[in-house]
């Protein structure tokens, strides 16, 4: 697969050294002062490590792409990579295997390639568009064996009010719906697109938190909405099952 998109081969080699540099900065985690950028909203050095290396081997790989970083920042483009090199911050720090690296490349608006490293958990997600999904390196296919299992997945942006994350709750579990909260948007999506859940729904995020989990939960083959602007928590989406996506309507 990685063979026929040059892009997503980059993608996922550079993972594949973020994911190992945060895997040991997670193991002296300890070590890093921690910065509280807005309320809720962590940074540590570690994050700035693990972007400064995706961007080094990014301007070695595909030296003419323009890049946006969480930490580093970077002007928007037509075309350009996202970076959210530690995604899941808090997570990260209080010790919790729920955390990601995403790298996603975004065309138009449009999320095209994307590829997320769960360090903590041993697994990377990939996918491009028509190009399908892949866990470990291999074609994946999303299968759900106990659909009557009901489970999706809320963000909590603290940039969302509590009134929208619960009117969204409400609605979910009025059908039946449980709710799994993970604090971290790119388990949220790796997770609904490996069939763990009915789907991910979160307001007021960035596009570095969804831009490689959109295209990968729209080539596994869930019902992909997203929008909004690249500035900081601009962006909303809803990647979900037909039938969350009936019920989230009201919503976005």
């Amino acid at each position: 697969m990685t063979q026929s998109n040059p892009r997503l081969a980059a993608a996922t080699a550079v993972m594949a050294e973020a994911g190992a540099l945060a895997r040991q900065l997670f193991g002296r985690r300890e070590q890093f002062a921690l910065e509280e950028k807005t309320a809720n909203e962590f940074v540590s050095e570690a994050d700035r490590q693990v972007e400064r290396l995706i961007r080094d081997r990014l301007a070695v790989l595909l030296p003419g792409d323009a890049v946006m970083g969480e930490e580093m920042g970077g002007a928007g483009a037509p075309a350009f990579w996202s970076i959210d090199p530690i995604d899941g911050t808090a997570n990260f720090l209080r010790g919790s295997p729920l955390w990601g690296v995403s790298l996603g490349f975004v065309v138009d608006g449009n999320s095209r390639v994307g590829a997320i490293c769960y360090p903590a958990l041993g697994l990377t997600l990939a996918a491009a568009s028509g190009l399908g999904m892949s866990r470990q390196g291999q074609p994946f296919r999303r299968e759900v064996h106990f659909p009557a299992v009901r489970v999706a997945a809320v963000g909590e942006s603290p940039h969302w009010s509590i009134e929208g994350i619960a009117a969204v709750e409400m609605t979910l579990r009025r059908a039946g719906w449980g709710i799994a909260e993970y604090r971290c948007a790119s388990i949220g999506l790796g997770f609904a697109a490996l069939g763990y859940t009915d789907g991910y729904i979160e307001r007021n995020l960035s596009i570095w938190d969804l831009a490689a989990g959109a295209v990968i939960c729209a080539e596994a083959g869930l019902v992909t909405r997203y929008g909004g602007s690249n500035e900081p928590a601009g962006m909303w989406i809803c990647a979900a099952t037909p039938e969350v996506q009936t019920l989230m309507a009201p919503h976005f």
